[in-house]
């Protein structure tokens, strides 16, 4: 009888999710390339676990996924708890001790006489320090596709692409085009609509590429929640309605996905890469440094931070043992600061030390509740601000934890499962399409597999 009950309710809950799908013109109801394993890994940019738990959140859609798959009780993030690394995370299984992604870009003029800063353009040759389960994909011959990912730009093992600042001569760009959806001139401009309009065109872009390339891992990211709890802190009706809006948009790629004919094969996995908490005091890191010499034309180690809302890196240059210990005791003790580390002591949380990667601090700051990290070298180090999101606190925070949900192709129907590392969302993948990964830090999560098999590194 239970489990008779069980197959019903998984029943119930398919057709609930997609009685209704609105039908696609007959026109891009492509058939299927191929009859392989699918993959779809869908995004959700700072959903924390601490709001999918919410019992009358707006999210039919996910709700319907968690009952006939599996959901996560959390998913634990790695430091920093940002997106760049974090979406580097669940494609290389590895945290950022080895891929070396610490902010969202590349960390430039470091431990120079001048302010460093991030450059967002870099390819991900450049950025990423080691495989990713794309690349895997790719060398294996099965199309890959992305849409909005990050630290992914010129990345080879990308066979259709819709990037986060899309190229207006793009193909999937003039595929959208064609269709009405967009114009060019809207791609030009694309960065300066809101981040609801642009989760729309991305969803879109997605849409097409499953109807015209029917791809076998496809990476979509969407990012309204983030935007929005950036702006008005978490845990309100702000970013309950942005929840809706991106269950929506989570239906629209499932109903492709069926209208493709690829439904029957497809594994969806919807993730987050990190939580958010609300902040109202700002640190300035650059004021004490200021005043304390060490941004002075005459100085012997000048020293900059890059700010990053729940951390903040300091590089020196010429940075000694001596010289760090000065300033480790600059900030120690004073107000808003959680911790202090030097890059030994980050190690121990997964952090690269300086003789790794040339983007691994001479310090790492923490800020504590209700404190995040800006930019500003002048006035109070501390300033008051009304409530906004923040993130980059460390992994063991309790609303830095993102989220996870599979279901479809390959899943089980086990329901919660205990919390995990996103690290296991890589090799997860490679399992699912029967590809090797390598030696990665994650574990792929078998017991959540109907068929585990084994993949040889």
């Amino acid at each position: 009888m239970r489990t008779t009950f069980h197959w019903l309710r998984n029943v119930v809950a398919a057709v609930l999710l997609f009685m209704g799908s609105a039908a696609l013109p007959p026109c891009v109801q492509a058939a299927p390339a191929a009859q392989g394993p699918k993959v779809i890994v869908i995004s959700l940019d700072a959903f924390g676990a601490a709001s999918l738990h919410e019992p009358l959140l707006p999210a039919p859609t996910l709700q319907a996924l968690m009952q006939r798959g599996v959901h996560a009780v959390s998913m634990q993030p790695i430091n920093p708890t940002v997106t760049w690394p974090n979406h580097t995370a669940m494609v290389t299984g590895v945290n950022a001790s080895r891929h070396h992604v610490l902010v969202n870009g590349l960390i430039v003029n470091q431990r120079t006489a001048t302010p460093p800063g991030i450059d967002m353009g870099v390819p991900k040759s450049r950025l990423v320090a080691v495989p990713t389960v794309y690349d895997a994909a790719h060398r294996a011959g099965l199309t890959t596709a992305q849409v909005d990912w990050v630290a992914i730009e010129g990345a080879p093992g990308i066979d259709w692409q819709f990037a986060e600042h899309p190229r207006p001569d793009g193909a999937i760009e003039q595929d959208l085009v064609r269709q009405g959806v967009v114009t060019r001139d809207q791609l030009v401009q694309f960065g300066k609509s809101s981040q609801a309009w642009r989760d729309r065109i991305y969803t879109r872009a997605a849409i097409d590429i499953i109807q015209q390339h029917h791809p076998d891992l496809l990476l979509l990211h969407l990012l309204a929640l983030d935007s929005i709890e950036h702006e008005t802190g978490f845990g309100n009706n702000s970013g309950r309605n942005t929840i809706a809006f991106l269950d929506d948009r989570v239906k629209d790629v499932i109903d492709a996905v069926r209208a493709a004919g690829d439904f029957d094969r497809t594994t969806f996995i919807i993730v987050s890469d990190h939580g958010q908490r609300s902040v109202h005091q700002l640190l300035h890191p650059d004021v004490l440094l200021k005043q304390a010499g060490l941004q002075a034309v005459s100085a012997s180690q000048p020293s900059f931070s890059v700010p990053d809302d729940g951390f903040a890196l300091v590089f020196q240059q010429h940075a000694t043992k001596a010289s760090i210990k000065a300033l480790k005791s600059l900030f120690v003790g004073t107000p808003g600061i959680r911790s202090v580390l030097t890059p030994a002591e980050a190690a121990k949380e997964g952090w690269p030390v300086p003789a790794q990667s040339d983007q691994a601090p001479d310090l790492l700051l923490y800020a504590a509740d209700g404190y995040a990290f800006k930019k500003g070298d002048t006035g109070d180090y501390v300033t008051p601000t009304n409530e906004i999101g923040a993130h980059g606190y460390p992994n063991s925070d309790p609303l830095m934890q993102g989220i996870f949900i599979a279901a479809g192709f390959g899943i089980r129907p086990r329901g919660e499962i205990p919390a995990f590392p996103n690290l296991d969302i890589a090799p997860t993948i490679a399992q699912l399409l029967h590809i090797p990964l390598g030696k990665v830090q994650g574990r792929p999560l078998t017991d959540i597999l109907e068929s585990p098999g084994h993949v040889s590194e």
